[in-house]
């Protein structure tokens, strides 16, 4: 079974050339918002997965890493 590992969010922008802001206005959500998704303090949903990971040209699975887990 995989696990949400660590969100990757901030890493893409960096590569993007874009802040969470910019991308907070895109997307009409707060920076705040991004902010905890990008500091692994919320786990987006998968609605909002498939809209930042439009806005970013990113597979939705890019936005995380996925952790391997023997527990099921």
């Amino acid at each position: 079974m995989f696990e949400v590992g660590k969100c990757r969010l901030n890493e893409i922008l960096k590569n993007k050339k874009m802040s969470q802001v910019e991308l907070a206005d895109k997307l009409g959500m707060k920076k705040q918002q991004i902010n905890a998704y990008a500091n692994n303090e919320t786990i987006m949903s998968y609605k909002t997965a498939m809209n930042i990971s439009y806005q970013l040209s990113v597979k939705m699975e890019d936005l995380y890493d996925f952790v391997w887990s023997k527990k099921q």
